[in-house]
């Protein structure tokens, strides 16, 4: 349990990184709106997701 706890905690970096480079980047460019927002609320919707798992694997691990 504790290498799916450190892999969740991995996969919560990464994607937080991505986040913070990718949405910069497509607010920043001059491309059609509606298609920045199609990748930005899933790529949020996926960092919400891991921040639950995350909490809720940490009742498993001590």
């Amino acid at each position: 349990m504790q290498i799916l706890n450190t892999l969740s905690v991995l996969a919560l970096v990464v994607m937080s990184f991505a986040l913070i480079v990718v949405v910069p980047v497509l607010y920043a460019s001059t491309e059609d709106s509606g298609r920045s927002n199609r990748l930005i609320l899933p790529g949020g919707a996926a960092w919400v997701a891991l921040v639950l798992l995350n909490w809720g694997m940490s009742y498993f691990v001590v």
